[in-house]
Order: C-alpha cells, then structure tokens, then sequence
C-alpha cells in the first residue's frame, strides 16, 4: 500500500504541460486521478467534499485544455459591428462567420504558434517557457488589433475634445491617440517577453539608460507642444 502510494503521488511538477492537441484522454484522466490523489494525501487541506473533490478534477481538466499553445481565445465574429470590421479582409468577401470565433484571429494564432513552437523548442520546453510562449502569442493578437484601429484613425495624432468655451464651442486639441498609446504599452509588453524567452539579440544595457529613453508617445506629445498650436 505505501509503494502504491509513492507511486500516486509523483511530483506534479511534471503534469499538465503536454500539449492539448496531442494529449488522450486516458493521460489527462491519469493526470488529473493523480492531482486528486496529491491533494487527498495532503489531508484534504481545503476541506473539500466529493463535490468539491469532483469540481477541481473538472477544473484541472479545463486548464490543461487551454493552457497550451492555442489556448488563446479569439474574438468572435459581429460582422460588420466589429470594432474591426474596416481592416477585415473575411467581410468583404462573404468568408466572415458571424456568431463564430474570428476566422482572421484564429489563422494568426495558428501561424504565430507553429513559428514559436520552432523557436522555442516547444516539445522540450518548460512550463514557463510555454506559458511565455501562450502569452506572448495573446500580446501578437492584440497588437493586430492595435493596428486595425490606427488605420482606422489614420494617424496617431488625432484631434480630441477637451471641454467647452464660454459659448459653448467644443474645445479641442490635438493629442496621441488612446488606440497607439496601447500599442505602444503591448509592443512594449511583447518586447519584455521576447526578452524573457532570449529571442531576440541581446543589448548591451546600463541601469541609467532607461531612464533617459525617451517613448514614442513621449516624442509625439513633445512635437504636438512644439507645434505652438493653442486652443
């Protein structure tokens, strides 16, 4: 019975980081029957009933369904109400499916996965190089979205209303953006998690330099001051 038990309870370090599209479900059921032995040795810490029991093993098999390379999650397709509907190149061919997830999203998910997955070794990474590579992977897409909605604006440097005058005009003045002040934040996000994973050439770098870096945005605004356009 003990040799039994050591058997059941094999580090869970090693569980959960195969691939979903290649799992069967007899390994995933081992892998969760394992989970559950793990947490019943333990004493049961979290008082759980054979409900409570029954729900993790319901949740441990949702993660390890989406927690790998695909599981980025796209948006799903509102036709023409898309926030994106100007960029798609589905809609105007008829080749949009309305109600199901964005066909357009799901194609770069597929081929940012099968290009990273060669960069990183995916079959011999670790699990936090695969997450790495998940997460970086949603960074991607919602940078694509980023650039939708600056060619939508046409320009990163757009005209907002900021109030109104004594009679009642609309004050405005020309600002960056909100749609390139988050691509600036995610391509910077990206930049961090390429770095994370080294796939990129690493720069020489001090501790000073940082905090001399001027952004983009930053750049932007100080060309808007300069302009010496008053409202």
């Amino acid at each position: 019975m003990a040799e039994e038990n050591k058997e059941k309870s094999t580090d869970i370090d090693s569980m959960l980081i195969e691939d979903p599209e290649e799992i069967t479900r007899e390994e995933l059921e081992a892998e969760t029957n394992q989970i559950i032995a793990n947490m019943q040795k333990s004493g049961n810490v979290w008082g759980l009933d054979y409900k409570g029991l029954d729900a993790v093993r319901l949740s441990m098999a949702g993660i390890a369904m989406t927690n790998g390379m695909y599981s980025r999650v796209p948006l799903v397709c509102k036709g023409d109400e898309c926030p994106y509907a100007e960029q798609c190149i589905l809609l105007p061919n008829g080749r949009a499916q309305v109600g199901g997830y964005c066909a357009w999203e799901i194609g770069q998910i597929q081929y940012r996965a099968t290009r990273y997955a060669q960069d990183i070794d995916y079959d011999n990474a670790s699990f936090t190089d695969r997450n790495l590579m998940s997460e970086l992977i949603m960074l991607d897409v919602m940078l694509e979205r980023c650039k939708a909605l600056l060619a939508k604006d046409g320009t990163p440097v757009i005209d907002m209303a900021i109030g109104i005058d004594q009679d009642g005009n609309e004050v405005r003045q020309p600002a960056v953006s909100k749609a390139w002040e988050a691509y600036e934040k995610v391509s910077k996000k990206r930049d961090q998690t390429y770095q994370l994973l080294m796939l990129t050439r690493k720069d020489k770098k001090n501790s000073g330099q940082d905090d001399d870096t001027q952004s983009l945005t930053d750049t932007l605004r100080d060309v808007i001051d300069s302009s010496g356009i008053s409202v």
